[in-house]
């Protein structure tokens, strides 16, 4: 069996004391200290949202969870004119 010797001091330390010593003495500038304030700002989008409560979420709630019943059922039924009204009256809100 033949033995392999790996020499690790190939690179001289003094190498490394040299960077360490030359960097070392490199000062530090100190950094000024401002007086930034952190700030929020709220969106239009967010202040319009505002005028939502908790009660319309529940209210909301309610009606998705009545219309899931009935169309477990099968008893829900949808009004193709009030459907296709209600888009049209959408579309034309977002394009004003």
């Amino acid at each position: 069996m033949e033995k392999c010797i790996m020499s690790i001091d190939r690179i001289s330390r003094s190498t490394y004391i040299n960077a360490y010593n030359s960097n070392s003495s490199k000062a530090v500038e100190k950094t000024k200290k401002t007086n930034d304030v952190d700030r929020i700002e709220i969106s239009e989008l967010g202040k319009s949202l505002k005028g939502y409560s908790l009660d319309s979420n529940i209210q909301s709630a309610k009606k998705i969870a009545d219309i899931k019943n009935k169309i477990d059922s099968g008893t829900y039924s949808v009004d193709a004119r009030l459907t296709a009204k209600s888009m049209l009256d959408a579309m034309k809100e977002s394009k004003a």
